[in-house]
């Protein structure tokens, strides 16, 4: 079966680096699967979900913003934030939920509704991607 090189990089590590199957991320404009031979491709990454297909087996990662760019040399993500969905703490998740509902209660001002709604969205995604 066809592979091509993946590296995951964040601000603090190079979160995966290896040969893959699959990769499907989730970018502003929907969800996006990469393949072998995909063609060139640069997106922004939303807050969401990536797969990473690898030997017939997929690991699930939570995702906050980014890029990913593939090119014929291989496909680099770069991430905001990335982590596996077995390494989520789910407690800390549920408190920065409850942290950001609080935020949007207080009718603040629009940008720190925004971040709010930001640090919601985020701790959702966490959640989410957790329990699958």
């Amino acid at each position: 079966m066809a592979t091509f090189h993946l590296k995951v990089l964040t601000a603090e590590r190079c979160f995966f680096e290896g040969d893959v199957d699959r990769l499907i991320v989730r970018t502003t404009e929907g969800d996006v699967g990469i393949l072998p031979r995909h063609i060139n491709y640069v997106a922004a990454l939303s807050i969401g979900g990536m797969t990473i297909s690898q030997n017939g087996t997929s690991r699930l990662a939570a995702v906050s913003g980014g890029f990913v760019e593939v090119s014929p040399t291989g496909t680099t993500v770069l991430a905001r934030t990335c982590e596996w969905a077995d390494e989520i703490d789910v407690s800390r998740a549920r408190a920065a939920e409850e942290r950001a509902k609080q935020l949007l209660e207080h009718k603040e001002s629009a940008q720190q509704q925004d971040i709010a709604e930001m640090r919601l969205k985020k701790a959702l995604n966490r959640i989410r991607i957790a329990e699958k």
